[in-house]
Protein backbone atom coordinates (compact mmCIF):
# COMPACT_ATOMS: atom_id res chain seq x y z
CA UNK A 1 0.00 0.00 0.00
CA UNK A 2 0.95 3.72 -0.82
CA UNK A 3 2.04 5.37 1.96
CA UNK A 4 1.15 8.22 1.05
CA UNK A 5 -2.78 6.79 1.24
CA UNK A 6 -5.26 9.67 2.24
CA UNK A 7 -6.18 8.35 5.78
CA UNK A 8 -9.22 10.62 7.25
CA UNK A 9 -9.24 12.30 11.04
CA UNK A 10 -10.83 9.49 13.22
CA UNK A 11 -13.60 11.44 14.73
CA UNK A 12 -15.26 12.98 12.12
CA UNK A 13 -18.49 11.91 10.05
CA UNK A 14 -17.48 10.43 6.53
CA UNK A 15 -18.13 12.30 3.02
CA UNK A 16 -19.26 10.44 0.50
CA UNK A 17 -19.11 12.80 -1.81
CA UNK A 18 -16.45 12.84 -4.70
CA UNK A 19 -14.34 15.80 -2.97
CA UNK A 20 -11.70 14.70 -0.23
CA UNK A 21 -12.86 12.65 2.28
CA UNK A 22 -14.76 14.81 5.70
CA UNK A 23 -15.61 12.98 8.62
CA UNK A 24 -18.43 14.88 10.86
CA UNK A 25 -19.91 12.53 13.38
CA UNK A 26 -22.20 15.54 15.08
CA UNK A 27 -25.54 14.50 15.20
CA UNK A 28 -27.75 17.35 13.52
CA UNK A 29 -29.43 19.32 15.25
CA UNK A 30 -33.31 20.42 14.70
CA UNK A 31 -32.97 24.67 14.47
CA UNK A 32 -35.27 25.97 16.70
CA UNK A 33 -36.88 29.02 15.66
CA UNK A 34 -36.10 32.39 17.94
CA UNK A 35 -39.17 33.11 20.26
CA UNK A 36 -41.00 36.01 19.31
CA UNK A 37 -39.80 39.13 21.25
CA UNK A 38 -41.76 40.31 24.12
CA UNK A 39 -44.19 42.93 23.50
CA UNK A 40 -43.56 46.52 25.30
CA UNK A 41 -46.54 46.39 28.03
CA UNK A 42 -48.31 49.52 28.06
CA UNK A 43 -50.15 49.82 31.46
CA UNK A 44 -52.11 52.39 30.57
CA UNK A 45 -54.11 50.00 28.51
CA UNK A 46 -55.60 48.61 31.49
CA UNK A 47 -58.99 49.29 32.99
CA UNK A 48 -59.27 49.03 36.52
CA UNK A 49 -61.82 46.96 37.53
CA UNK A 50 -63.73 47.10 41.22
CA UNK A 51 -64.58 43.67 41.80
CA UNK A 52 -66.72 44.95 45.24
CA UNK A 53 -69.02 46.77 42.73
CA UNK A 54 -69.75 43.04 40.72
CA UNK A 55 -73.00 41.78 41.33
CA UNK A 56 -72.90 37.56 41.80
CA UNK A 57 -74.11 35.91 38.79
CA UNK A 58 -77.80 34.28 39.91
CA UNK A 59 -79.31 33.03 36.75
CA UNK A 60 -76.67 30.64 35.67
CA UNK A 61 -77.33 27.13 33.78
CA UNK A 62 -76.10 23.93 34.86
CA UNK A 63 -73.35 22.27 32.76
CA UNK A 64 -74.49 20.22 29.96
CA UNK A 65 -74.58 16.48 30.05
CA UNK A 66 -74.06 16.74 26.29
CA UNK A 67 -70.55 19.04 26.41
CA UNK A 68 -68.98 17.11 29.66
CA UNK A 69 -69.20 13.71 27.60
CA UNK A 70 -67.45 15.93 24.21
CA UNK A 71 -64.74 17.75 26.74
CA UNK A 72 -64.80 14.13 28.03
CA UNK A 73 -64.09 12.62 24.59
CA UNK A 74 -61.63 15.43 23.45
CA UNK A 75 -59.52 14.91 26.72
CA UNK A 76 -58.87 10.81 25.69
CA UNK A 77 -58.30 11.59 22.23
CA UNK A 78 -55.77 14.63 23.48
CA UNK A 79 -54.01 11.98 25.49
CA UNK A 80 -53.92 9.40 23.23
CA UNK A 81 -52.39 11.50 20.38
CA UNK A 82 -49.72 12.54 22.75
CA UNK A 83 -48.51 9.20 23.55
CA UNK A 84 -48.55 7.91 19.98
CA UNK A 85 -46.54 10.98 19.04
CA UNK A 86 -44.16 10.10 22.11
CA UNK A 87 -44.09 6.07 21.01
CA UNK A 88 -43.19 7.49 17.21
CA UNK A 89 -40.78 9.77 18.28
CA UNK A 90 -39.04 7.17 20.59
CA UNK A 91 -39.48 4.48 18.08
CA UNK A 92 -37.63 6.20 15.70
CA UNK A 93 -34.64 7.18 17.86
CA UNK A 94 -34.72 3.33 18.62
CA UNK A 95 -34.88 3.84 22.35
CA UNK A 96 -37.34 3.03 24.99
CA UNK A 97 -38.45 4.97 27.19
CA UNK A 98 -37.68 4.88 30.72
CA UNK A 99 -34.54 2.90 29.70
CA UNK A 100 -31.73 5.95 30.16
CA UNK A 101 -30.37 6.32 34.24
CA UNK A 102 -27.99 8.36 35.85
CA UNK A 103 -26.66 6.64 38.49
CA UNK A 104 -25.49 3.43 36.83
CA UNK A 105 -21.69 4.02 36.87
CA UNK A 106 -18.94 1.27 35.61
CA UNK A 107 -16.28 0.57 38.51
CA UNK A 108 -13.01 -0.38 37.19
CA UNK A 109 -10.96 -2.68 39.85
CA UNK A 110 -7.53 -3.10 40.42
CA UNK A 111 -5.73 -6.25 39.84
CA UNK A 112 -5.69 -7.91 43.53
CA UNK A 113 -2.21 -7.57 45.29
CA UNK A 114 -0.06 -10.46 46.46
CA UNK A 115 -2.73 -12.98 45.08
CA UNK A 116 -2.40 -15.79 43.02
CA UNK A 117 -3.96 -16.08 39.54
CA UNK A 118 -7.40 -18.35 38.66
CA UNK A 119 -6.78 -21.72 37.15
CA UNK A 120 -8.58 -21.72 33.37
CA UNK A 121 -11.44 -23.24 35.19
CA UNK A 122 -11.85 -21.31 37.97
CA UNK A 123 -11.64 -18.17 35.84
CA UNK A 124 -14.82 -19.88 33.61
CA UNK A 125 -16.63 -20.46 36.66
CA UNK A 126 -16.27 -16.81 38.09
CA UNK A 127 -17.68 -15.40 34.56
CA UNK A 128 -19.73 -17.46 33.07
CA UNK A 129 -22.86 -16.07 34.69
CA UNK A 130 -22.27 -13.19 33.88
CA UNK A 131 -21.91 -13.74 29.78
CA UNK A 132 -25.46 -13.90 27.62
CA UNK A 133 -25.81 -14.86 24.81
CA UNK A 134 -27.55 -11.98 22.27
CA UNK A 135 -29.65 -13.55 18.90
CA UNK A 136 -30.47 -10.16 16.43
CA UNK A 137 -33.09 -11.12 14.55
CA UNK A 138 -36.03 -9.74 11.70
CA UNK A 139 -37.91 -10.94 9.57
CA UNK A 140 -35.11 -12.05 6.95
CA UNK A 141 -32.64 -13.80 8.86
CA UNK A 142 -30.96 -14.59 12.43
CA UNK A 143 -27.76 -13.48 14.05
CA UNK A 144 -25.31 -14.23 17.08
CA UNK A 145 -23.44 -12.73 19.48
CA UNK A 146 -22.31 -12.14 23.09
CA UNK A 147 -23.10 -9.55 25.99
CA UNK A 148 -21.54 -9.33 29.49
CA UNK A 149 -24.05 -8.41 32.14
CA UNK A 150 -23.44 -5.03 33.63
CA UNK A 151 -26.20 -3.92 36.10
CA UNK A 152 -28.16 -6.60 37.97
CA UNK A 153 -31.67 -5.23 36.75
CA UNK A 154 -30.52 -6.26 33.10
CA UNK A 155 -28.08 -3.22 31.48
CA UNK A 156 -26.12 -5.50 28.96
CA UNK A 157 -22.99 -4.58 27.16
CA UNK A 158 -22.07 -5.65 23.21
CA UNK A 159 -20.63 -4.43 20.54
CA UNK A 160 -22.74 -1.81 18.04
CA UNK A 161 -21.79 -3.63 14.96
CA UNK A 162 -23.88 -6.58 15.87
CA UNK A 163 -26.86 -4.81 14.75
CA UNK A 164 -25.74 -2.74 12.17
CA UNK A 165 -26.86 -5.17 8.78
CA UNK A 166 -29.94 -6.11 10.55
CA UNK A 167 -32.90 -3.49 10.24
CA UNK A 168 -35.53 -2.88 12.87
CA UNK A 169 -33.99 -5.73 14.84
CA UNK A 170 -35.09 -7.79 18.11
CA UNK A 171 -33.13 -9.12 20.77
CA UNK A 172 -33.43 -12.40 22.66
CA UNK A 173 -30.91 -12.68 25.55
CA UNK A 174 -29.83 -16.75 26.97
CA UNK A 175 -28.53 -16.59 30.46
CA UNK A 176 -26.00 -19.32 31.75
CA UNK A 177 -29.22 -21.25 33.21
CA UNK A 178 -30.59 -21.49 29.65
CA UNK A 179 -33.05 -19.04 30.64
CA UNK A 180 -34.88 -16.15 28.26
CA UNK A 181 -35.63 -12.81 27.55
CA UNK A 182 -36.34 -10.27 25.14
CA UNK A 183 -34.20 -7.40 25.24
CA UNK A 184 -34.43 -3.56 24.07
CA UNK A 185 -32.23 -1.83 22.17
CA UNK A 186 -30.86 1.50 24.46
CA UNK A 187 -27.96 3.06 22.61
CA UNK A 188 -24.80 2.11 20.81
CA UNK A 189 -21.32 4.49 19.50
CA UNK A 190 -20.29 3.65 16.30
CA UNK A 191 -17.07 4.85 17.16
CA UNK A 192 -16.14 2.74 19.81
CA UNK A 193 -18.13 -0.31 18.54
CA UNK A 194 -19.77 -0.21 22.03
CA UNK A 195 -23.83 -0.60 22.68
CA UNK A 196 -25.64 -1.20 25.53
CA UNK A 197 -29.22 -3.42 25.69
CA UNK A 198 -31.42 -3.53 28.29
CA UNK A 199 -33.65 -7.16 29.36
CA UNK A 200 -36.86 -6.17 30.27
CA UNK A 201 -38.12 -6.91 34.01
CA UNK A 202 -34.87 -8.22 34.55
CA UNK A 203 -33.38 -8.40 38.50
CA UNK A 204 -30.91 -10.15 40.57
CA UNK A 205 -28.44 -10.83 37.33
CA UNK A 206 -24.86 -11.94 38.33
CA UNK A 207 -23.12 -8.79 37.18
CA UNK A 208 -19.68 -8.78 35.96
CA UNK A 209 -16.57 -7.75 37.41
CA UNK A 210 -14.54 -5.23 35.40
CA UNK A 211 -10.93 -4.61 35.78
CA UNK A 212 -8.69 -1.65 34.77
CA UNK A 213 -7.22 -2.48 30.96
CA UNK A 214 -4.50 0.48 31.89
CA UNK A 215 -2.94 -2.20 34.16
CA UNK A 216 -2.64 -5.13 31.55
CA UNK A 217 1.03 -5.73 30.30
CA UNK A 218 1.84 -7.77 27.09
CA UNK A 219 2.17 -11.39 27.24
CA UNK A 220 -0.24 -11.62 30.34
CA UNK A 221 -2.29 -14.31 29.95
CA UNK A 222 -5.98 -13.53 29.24
CA UNK A 223 -9.02 -15.64 28.40
CA UNK A 224 -11.57 -14.67 25.56
CA UNK A 225 -15.46 -15.58 27.13
CA UNK A 226 -18.47 -15.43 25.15
CA UNK A 227 -21.34 -17.60 22.92
CA UNK A 228 -19.25 -18.60 19.78
CA UNK A 229 -21.65 -19.42 16.89
CA UNK A 230 -24.70 -19.73 18.90
CA UNK A 231 -26.07 -17.65 20.93
CA UNK A 232 -28.30 -20.16 22.93
CA UNK A 233 -25.24 -22.89 23.75
CA UNK A 234 -23.15 -22.93 26.63
CA UNK A 235 -20.18 -20.59 27.14
CA UNK A 236 -17.08 -21.08 26.04
CA UNK A 237 -13.56 -20.09 26.80
CA UNK A 238 -9.95 -20.06 24.70
CA UNK A 239 -6.69 -18.89 25.97
CA UNK A 240 -4.61 -16.66 25.03
CA UNK A 241 -1.93 -13.71 25.76
CA UNK A 242 -2.41 -9.88 25.28
CA UNK A 243 -0.22 -9.71 22.34
CA UNK A 244 -0.11 -5.60 22.57
CA UNK A 245 -1.60 -3.65 25.44
CA UNK A 246 -2.43 -0.72 22.68
CA UNK A 247 -2.83 -1.14 18.75
CA UNK A 248 -4.35 1.09 16.74
CA UNK A 249 -6.84 -0.73 14.44
CA UNK A 250 -8.60 1.81 11.52
CA UNK A 251 -11.98 0.26 11.08
CA UNK A 252 -13.74 -0.41 7.51
CA UNK A 253 -16.02 3.30 8.33
CA UNK A 254 -12.65 4.86 8.89
CA UNK A 255 -12.62 5.08 12.64
CA UNK A 256 -9.38 4.05 14.54
CA UNK A 257 -9.50 2.53 17.99
CA UNK A 258 -6.60 1.67 20.06
CA UNK A 259 -7.68 -2.01 20.96
CA UNK A 260 -6.34 -4.62 23.46
CA UNK A 261 -4.17 -7.11 20.43
CA UNK A 262 -4.48 -10.87 21.79
CA UNK A 263 -3.69 -14.27 20.48
CA UNK A 264 -7.18 -15.57 22.29
CA UNK A 265 -9.47 -17.29 19.50
CA UNK A 266 -12.42 -14.57 18.59
CA UNK A 267 -14.93 -16.20 17.01
CA UNK A 268 -18.43 -15.72 15.13
CA UNK A 269 -20.58 -15.46 17.77
CA UNK A 270 -17.85 -14.39 20.34
CA UNK A 271 -18.76 -10.47 19.31
CA UNK A 272 -19.58 -8.36 22.60
CA UNK A 273 -18.42 -11.13 24.90
CA UNK A 274 -15.46 -10.68 27.57
CA UNK A 275 -11.78 -10.75 27.58
CA UNK A 276 -10.72 -11.99 30.91
CA UNK A 277 -7.59 -11.46 33.31
CA UNK A 278 -5.78 -14.18 35.68
CA UNK A 279 -8.25 -12.95 38.32
CA UNK A 280 -11.46 -12.98 36.74
CA UNK A 281 -11.55 -9.28 35.92
CA UNK A 282 -13.49 -8.42 32.56
CA UNK A 283 -10.50 -5.98 30.81
CA UNK A 284 -11.77 -5.50 28.04
CA UNK A 285 -15.23 -6.38 25.49
CA UNK A 286 -13.98 -8.48 22.23
CA UNK A 287 -15.13 -7.22 19.05
CA UNK A 288 -12.99 -8.22 16.37
CA UNK A 289 -10.45 -9.99 14.51
CA UNK A 290 -7.48 -9.36 11.89
CA UNK A 291 -9.20 -10.43 8.11
CA UNK A 292 -7.62 -12.62 5.75
CA UNK A 293 -5.68 -16.02 5.07
CA UNK A 294 -2.45 -14.24 5.49
CA UNK A 295 -2.98 -13.78 9.33
CA UNK A 296 -3.89 -15.89 12.03
CA UNK A 297 -4.97 -15.48 16.14
CA UNK A 298 -4.69 -11.61 15.63
CA UNK A 299 -7.60 -10.78 17.59
CA UNK A 300 -9.18 -7.62 19.28
CA UNK A 301 -10.80 -5.94 22.33
CA UNK A 302 -12.21 -2.80 23.70
CA UNK A 303 -10.45 -1.80 26.36
CA UNK A 304 -12.01 -1.66 29.94
CA UNK A 305 -11.25 2.36 30.39
CA UNK A 306 -13.12 2.96 26.92
CA UNK A 307 -16.32 0.92 27.72
CA UNK A 308 -16.80 3.17 31.06
CA UNK A 309 -15.96 6.56 29.23
CA UNK A 310 -18.80 5.30 26.76
CA UNK A 311 -20.93 2.98 28.31
CA UNK A 312 -21.72 5.59 31.43
CA UNK A 313 -22.83 7.86 28.54
CA UNK A 314 -24.87 5.75 26.59
CA UNK A 315 -26.71 5.17 29.53
CA UNK A 316 -27.15 8.15 30.94
CA UNK A 317 -28.10 10.34 28.05
CA UNK A 318 -28.02 7.71 24.78
CA UNK A 319 -24.94 9.28 22.99
CA UNK A 320 -20.96 10.01 23.55
CA UNK A 321 -21.03 13.48 24.16
CA UNK A 322 -17.54 14.18 25.44
CA UNK A 323 -15.09 12.95 22.51
CA UNK A 324 -12.65 15.86 20.84
CA UNK A 325 -11.99 15.84 17.10
CA UNK A 326 -9.68 17.85 15.10
CA UNK A 327 -11.89 18.55 12.61
CA UNK A 328 -9.51 18.03 9.80
CA UNK A 329 -8.81 15.23 7.08
CA UNK A 330 -5.56 14.86 6.03
CA UNK A 331 -2.50 12.21 5.07
CA UNK A 332 0.47 11.15 7.20
CA UNK A 333 4.02 12.04 6.44
CA UNK A 334 6.33 9.69 8.19
CA UNK A 335 10.04 9.33 7.99
CA UNK A 336 9.75 7.54 4.49
CA UNK A 337 7.19 9.42 3.05
CA UNK A 338 9.06 12.54 3.44
CA UNK A 339 12.04 11.14 1.56
CA UNK A 340 9.21 9.21 -0.74
CA UNK A 341 8.10 12.87 -1.66
CA UNK A 342 11.07 15.44 -0.93
CA UNK A 343 8.76 17.08 2.18
CA UNK A 344 10.69 19.00 4.14
CA UNK A 345 9.07 17.80 7.60
CA UNK A 346 6.97 15.08 9.07
CA UNK A 347 3.52 15.30 10.40
CA UNK A 348 -0.09 15.71 9.21
CA UNK A 349 -0.48 16.72 5.77
CA UNK A 350 -3.69 19.00 5.21
CA UNK A 351 -6.36 17.54 2.60
CA UNK A 352 -9.32 20.14 3.87
CA UNK A 353 -10.55 21.32 7.18
CA UNK A 354 -14.07 21.07 8.29
CA UNK A 355 -15.98 24.63 8.46
CA UNK A 356 -17.02 23.62 12.09
CA UNK A 357 -13.38 23.23 12.89
CA UNK A 358 -11.95 26.10 14.85
CA UNK A 359 -8.87 25.13 12.53
CA UNK A 360 -11.09 26.92 9.32
CA UNK A 361 -9.73 29.41 7.79
CA UNK A 362 -6.84 29.12 10.08
CA UNK A 363 -4.48 25.94 8.03
CA UNK A 364 -4.93 25.71 4.36
CA UNK A 365 -4.69 22.82 2.20
CA UNK A 366 -0.79 21.37 1.76
CA UNK A 367 0.11 22.87 4.79
CA UNK A 368 1.72 20.50 7.64
CA UNK A 369 0.79 20.60 10.89
CA UNK A 370 4.54 19.60 12.44
CA UNK A 371 3.60 19.76 16.33
CA UNK A 372 0.76 19.79 18.39
CA UNK A 373 1.31 21.09 21.91
CA UNK A 374 5.04 20.74 21.54
CA UNK A 375 5.22 16.92 20.51
CA UNK A 376 6.75 16.10 17.05
CA UNK A 377 4.29 14.47 14.96
CA UNK A 378 6.28 11.49 13.54
CA UNK A 379 3.13 9.19 12.70
CA UNK A 380 -0.85 10.18 12.92
CA UNK A 381 -1.22 7.93 15.81
CA UNK A 382 0.75 10.73 18.10
CA UNK A 383 -2.14 12.91 17.69
CA UNK A 384 -5.17 10.37 17.56
CA UNK A 385 -3.65 9.41 21.46
CA UNK A 386 -3.26 12.94 22.21
CA UNK A 387 -6.93 14.15 21.29
CA UNK A 388 -8.52 10.80 22.45
CA UNK A 389 -7.51 12.38 26.05
CA UNK A 390 -8.84 15.65 25.53
CA UNK A 391 -12.47 17.05 25.55
CA UNK A 392 -14.28 19.09 23.42
CA UNK A 393 -13.13 22.86 23.90
CA UNK A 394 -9.91 21.83 25.42
CA UNK A 395 -7.26 24.39 23.57
CA UNK A 396 -4.20 22.74 21.61
CA UNK A 397 -1.13 24.69 20.28
CA UNK A 398 -0.41 23.99 16.83
CA UNK A 399 2.59 24.58 14.79
CA UNK A 400 2.38 24.74 10.90
CA UNK A 401 4.35 24.41 8.36
CA UNK A 402 2.07 26.03 5.51
CA UNK A 403 2.57 25.16 1.81
CA UNK A 404 4.85 28.82 1.27
CA UNK A 405 7.52 27.46 3.77
CA UNK A 406 6.03 29.82 6.71
CA UNK A 407 6.32 28.57 10.15
CA UNK A 408 3.04 29.61 11.87
CA UNK A 409 1.95 28.70 15.29
CA UNK A 410 -2.22 28.34 15.99
CA UNK A 411 -4.00 27.96 19.17
CA UNK A 412 -7.05 26.26 18.25
CA UNK A 413 -10.27 24.44 20.49
CA UNK A 414 -10.99 20.81 19.73
CA UNK A 415 -14.64 20.53 18.56
CA UNK A 416 -17.03 17.78 19.75
CA UNK A 417 -17.55 14.02 17.91
CA UNK A 418 -21.05 13.31 19.05
CA UNK A 419 -21.42 9.82 18.67
CA UNK A 420 -23.98 8.09 16.51
CA UNK A 421 -25.05 4.11 16.45
CA UNK A 422 -25.45 2.01 13.03
CA UNK A 423 -28.82 0.95 14.80
CA UNK A 424 -31.59 1.38 12.19
CA UNK A 425 -35.12 0.79 11.86
CA UNK A 426 -35.38 0.00 8.11
CA UNK A 427 -36.45 -3.40 7.55
CA UNK A 428 -34.55 -3.39 3.83
CA UNK A 429 -31.56 -3.84 5.49
CA UNK A 430 -30.30 -7.52 5.17
CA UNK A 431 -28.36 -9.51 6.84
CA UNK A 432 -24.85 -11.12 5.34
CA UNK A 433 -24.36 -14.84 5.03
CA UNK A 434 -21.06 -14.73 7.02
CA UNK A 435 -20.21 -18.42 5.41
CA UNK A 436 -18.96 -16.35 2.54
CA UNK A 437 -16.03 -13.77 3.61
CA UNK A 438 -13.29 -14.74 2.62
CA UNK A 439 -10.75 -15.73 4.97
CA UNK A 440 -12.93 -16.94 7.52
CA UNK A 441 -14.09 -14.13 9.15
CA UNK A 442 -17.38 -12.52 9.53
CA UNK A 443 -19.30 -9.29 9.79
CA UNK A 444 -17.10 -6.93 11.97
CA UNK A 445 -16.02 -3.64 11.09
CA UNK A 446 -12.48 -4.10 11.92
CA UNK A 447 -9.94 -5.04 9.82
CA UNK A 448 -7.94 -4.18 6.47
Amino acid sequence: MDDFNEKSEIFQEEDKSSEPEKINTQEPTAEIPPAPEASVINSNAFTTVNYSEQRPITNYKPFSRGLKVFCAALAVVIMLVGALSAGYYIGRSGNSAGLYKNDVKLDLASKPKKTDGMTAAEVYNAVNPSIVGIRVYNKNGVYDASGVVYTDDGYIITNDHIYSEVGAPKFRIYDFKGKEYDAEYVAGDTVSDLAVLKIKNAKNLSVAKFGNSDEIVCGESVFAVGRPNDASDDTSITAGTVSLTARRVRSKTNYSSSLIQTDSAINPGSSGGALVNMYGQVIGITSSKLAGTDYDAIGFAIPTVTVKRVVDQLISNGKVTDRAKLGITYTEINSVTMKRENRSSTGLLVVSVSSDSDLYGKVNKDDIITRINGTDITKDEIVLDLIENLKPGDTIKISVLTSSGEEKEITAKLGANIGESSFSLDESKTIPDSSNQEGGTFDFPFGE
